[in-house]
C-alpha cells in the first residue's frame, strides 16, 4: 500500500504520476527522432533528462526512476548505433547516461524532499505562530509589548476585550490610554526611569474597564536585548488584582476594628502553639504586660510579670494546658515594673486544625477597672446593708426593748427577794443564793441580747468562715422571737440535722435571714381568717449546697411581679423603699448562692436561697 505523503503520494496521484513518467519519456522519444531525422542532430540526452526531471519532480522517487529506466532502455534502443537494438557496442555510452540519469533522479528527490521540508516548516510555523497568537489572546492576562521608547505595539485580545479599545487607539499612544489619572504620573517615572536603566520593573495600576470602572492590576514588565545588550522591546503582563485589593482592604478594616475594640474592651487576644513553644500576642496584650511590641513573647517573659503571689496559679494553669486539658477560665494579677497592679482574666481553649497541630487560642482582659469598681460597689453594700440593718433594728426597738427589760426585771425581782431573804432575822440562805443564781443567769442572758443586737449593728467588713447554719436561724429567730410574738406569728423551725459547714459572713447571713422572715410576717399581718405560720427550713440542696426556705401564709404577690421583688427600690408595702430585698440577692449572690421567690401551692409565697457547702465556694 501507498504511502501517503509528498514523496508517496496516495494510489490514484502515483498512477497519474507514473503516467506522466511514461509519458514524458515517450514524448523525449518521439522529440529526438523527429529532430533526429529532419535535422540530422538532436539533444537526446537533454530530452531524456529533461523527461526525468519532470517526472521526479512531479511524482518523486518512484516515477523518477521508472522515467531513468525507460529513457536509458530508449536511449540505447533508438540512438546507440546500431539503432534499434540492444547491441553492446554502446554499453559503456549508456552507463554513463544511466549513470546521468540516477544522479538526476537523487538530485530532483533531494530537492523535492527539501522543499517539501522546508513548506512542513513553514506549515508548521504558521500553525505555532497562530497557536501562540491564540495562546496570548486567551490567557487570562493582559499581554502587551512595547518599542524601545516604551511606546505600545501590541495587545492581545484580553486587553481589548477589557478595555474595548481597538489597536489603532494605540498609535501615537505611550501610558496615558486606559490608565487612572491619579497613577499617571508614578507610571510615567517608572517608565523614564526604567527606560533609561533597562531593568525589568513592576507596580500597581489602575486600569479602565470598557464600562468605565477601574480596577487595580499588578504589571510586570521585561526588556528584550539584542545580542549587543540593547533593549529593543519591553514585553508586560498584567493581572487583576481587584478583588485581592478589596479582600486587603476589607482584612485591614478588620485588623483596625478589632485591634480598636480590642483597646476599648481592654481585650487582648493570644495564641500558643505548644508544641514549638511559639506564641502569638495582639498588641493590646503587649500594652497590658508593659512590653515592646518588637519584644518576642516567651513563658518567661510572661512570667516576669506575674505578681509574685500568683505565680503558682500561672503555672499550674500552663501545665494544665501542656497536659492537654481542655477549657481555661482563671484570674491572676500583674505587677507591673513601676509598682502598678493589674488585675487580669485570662479565658482559653484548645484548637485542632486539620494538620493535626493543636494550638491554645484565647483572650486576655485587663479588669482592673472592674475590680475596683467591684471593691467600691461592695463597700457601698456593706454600708447600705448596714443602714439597712440599723433601720431594722430601729423597726424592732420594740421587740428589743422587751428581750432587754425580761431579763432586766428578772434581775431586779430576783434582787430585791435575795435582800428579803438575808434582812430577815433568820436569813434564808439557799434561797438568798438561788435567787443570786437566776440574776446571773438573767444577766447573762440580757448581755447575750446586747451582744447579738451589737454584732448585728456594727459595721464591719465581712469575714467569710466555717458556719452552722442551723445554729445562724437559731441566733437570727432570737432577734425577732418577741417580734413574732406581737404579730402573732408561730414560727415553726425545720432544721435538718447533719448539714455540711457553709462559708460566710455570720452577720449577713443573719441580716438575710431577718429581713426574709419579717417580710413573712408583714405579709401576714392582715389575715384574719386563718393561723399566722411561719416555717422556717433547712435542708441539703444540690451540688454541694445548703438551701434555707421561709415559708409563709400571707397573701403573697400577682405572678407577672414575682421576678421583679428582688429589684431595687421595688417593694409592695407602701412605707417600703425595695431595697430589702434586693440588698439580701446582693449578699447572696456575694456567697456564691442563688435567692428566688415562688408561690406555694396554697397561701402564701416561700422564699429560698443557695450557699456553697465550705470548701465549695471559693
Amino acid at each position: 500500500m501507498a504511502r501517503s505523503s509528498p514523496l508517496w503520494p496516495s494510489v490514484p496521484g502515483a498512477l497519474l504520476h507514473y503516467a506522466v513518467a511514461v509519458l514524458a519519456v515517450a514524448a523525449a522519444v518521439v522529440a529526438g527522432l523527429l529532430l533526429d531525422r529532419f535535422l540530422q542532430a538532436a539533444p537526446f540526452v537533454s530530452l531524456f533528462l529533461c523527461a526525468i526531471l519532470l517526472a521526479a519532480w512531479l511524482g518523486g522517487a518512484g516515477p523518477g526512476l521508472l522515467a531513468a529506466g525507460l529513457s536509458i532502455l530508449a536511449f540505447h534502443y533508438y540512438f546507440i548505433p546500431p539503432a534499434e537494438s540492444f547491441a553492446v557496442q554502446g554499453a559503456l555510452r549508456t552507463a554513463l547516461f544511466a549513470l546521468t540519469a540516477l544522479f538526476v533522479v537523487w538530485v530532483c528527490v533531494a530537492q523535492r524532499r527539501t522543499a517539501d521540508s522546508l513548506q512542513r516548516a513553514r506549515d508548521d510555523l504558521r500553525a505555532t505562530v497562530r497557536e501562540v497568537q491564540v495562546t496570548i489572546d486567551t490567557i487570562p492576562a493582559i499581554v502587551a509589548r512595547h518599542r524601545r521608547d516604551g511606546s505600545p505595539d501590541f495587545v492581545n485580545e484580553t486587553w481589548r476585550t477589557y478595555t474595548g479599545l481597538s489597536v489603532d487607539s494605540l498609535r501615537g499612544q505611550r501610558w496615558a490610554v486606559a490608565v487612572h489619572p491619579d497613577d499617571l504620573p508614578r507610571v510615567e517615572a517608572a517608565w523614564r526611569t526604567h527606560l533609561a536603566s533597562g531593568q525589568p520593573f513592576q507596580m500597581e495600576q489602575r486600569v479602565r474597564r470598557s464600562d468605565g470602572e477601574y480596577r487595580w492590576f499588578f504589571i510586570r514588565r521585561v526588556p528584550l536585548r539584542d545580542e549587543s545588550g540593547e533593549v529593543i522591546s519591553w514585553y508586560a503582563a498584567a493581572h487583576d488584582i481587584e478583588d485581592q485589593k478589596r479582600a486587603e482592604r476589607a482584612l485591614r478594616r478588620s485588623e483596625t476594628y478589632l485591634a480598636e475594640a480590642q483597646r476599648l474592651s481592654q481585650t487582648g487576644s493570644f495564641g500558643w502553639k505548644i508544641a514549638t513553644g511559639e506564641i502569638f500576642w495582639s498588641k493590646e496584650i503587649y500594652r497590658i504586660m508593659g512590653f515592646d511590641e518588637t519584644v518576642k513573647p516567651t513563658i518567661d517573659l510572661l512570667l516576669q510579670r506575674v505578681h509574685p503571689d500568683d505565680r503558682k496559679l500561672v503555672r499550674m494553669q500552663l501545665d494544665r494546658a501542656a497536659r492537654g486539658e481542655q477549657g481555661y477560665d482563671y484570674e491572676y494579677r500583674l505587677l507591673l515594673p513601676d509598682g502598678a497592679v493589674k488585675h487580669i482574666h485570662v479565658r482559653a481553649h484548645r484548637q485542632m486544625h486539620e494538620s493535626g497541630e493543636e494550638d491554645l487560642v484565647g483572650a486576655l482582659m485587663d479588669v482592673t477597672d472592674t475590680r475596683k469598681a467591684q471593691e467600691a460597689l461592695q463597700v457601698a453594700q456593706a454600708a447600705l446593708a448596714h443602714v439597712t440593718r440599723v433601720t431594722t433594728l430601729g423597726e424592732m426597738s420594740a421587740s428589743i426593748a422587751h428581750e432587754v427589760n425580761q431579763p432586766l426585771a428578772a434581775i431586779v425581782t430576783n434582787g430585791e427577794a435575795s435582800l428579803r431573804w438575808l434582812s430577815g432575822q433568820a436569813p434564808d440562805i439557799e434561797e438568798a443564793l438561788a435567787a443570786i443564781g437566776q440574776i446571773v443567769k438573767d444577766a447573762h442572758r440580757a448581755g447575750e441580747v446586747i451582744r447579738r443586737i451589737r454584732d448585728f449593728s456594727k459595721k464591719a467588713d465581712p469575714a467569710m468562715v466555717r458556719l452552722d447554719i442551723n445554729e445562724v436561724v437559731e441566733e437570727a429567730l432570737t432577734l425577732v422571737r418577741h417580734e413574732s410574738l406581737r404579730h402573732g406569728v408561730a414560727i415553726q423551725l425545720e432544721l435538718q440535722a447533719g448539714l455540711p459547714p457553709v462559708r460566710g459572713d455570720r452577720i449577713q447571713l443573719q441580716q438575710v435571714i431577718i429581713n426574709l422572715v419579717i417580710n413573712g410576717m408583714q405579709a401576714m399581718a392582715t389575715l384574719g381568717d386563718r393561723e399566722r405560720g411561719l416555717i422556717m427550713r433547712t435542708q441539703r440542696g444540690q451540688s454541694d449546697q445548703v438551701l434555707v426556705a421561709v415559708e409563709d401564709a400571707g397573701v403573697g404577690i400577682e405572678p407577672e411581679n414575682a421576678d421583679r421583688l428582688f429589684s431595687a427600690f421595688y417593694t409592695t408595702k407602701p412605707e417600703g423603699l425595695g431595697m430589702g430585698l434586693s440588698i439580701c440577692r446582693s449578699i447572696i449572690e456575694a456567697h456564691g448562692g442563688h435567692v428566688w421567690a415562688s408561690p406555694n401551692p396554697g397561701d402564701g409565697m416561700t422564699f429560698q436561697f443557695t450557699i456553697p457547702a465550705y470548701g465549695q465556694g471559693g
